[in-house]
């Protein structure tokens, strides 16, 4: 399970030098629902798109998941995630 230290992330990009882009999980949800919101009032639901924008990836913030993006991009340690 992921430690509670760590933030949310929504995304894990490697950079080439080797450091971690971590795109956090609170962020990636409120650019989406913005954006979201302003394709969709072309056409009257912008808050329509803009609550699906908020809800879209909310199940990431679930530990196991965090767990799961950390683990197959990379940056996961054991002892970062209270394992010996």
């Amino acid at each position: 399970m992921a430690s509670p230290s760590l933030r949310p992330v929504a995304h894990l990009r490697e950079n080439p030098d080797g450091s971690w882009e971590i795109h956090d999980l609170k962020d990636h949800l409120i650019h989406v629902a913005e954006k979201a919101a302003l394709f969709a009032d072309e056409f009257g639901n912008g808050d329509w798109a803009k609550a699906a924008g908020v809800l879209h990836d909310l199940g990431k913030y679930n530990p196991q998941w965090q767990e799961y993006i950390r683990r197959s991009n990379g940056d996961y340690s054991e002892e970062d995630n209270g394992q010996d």
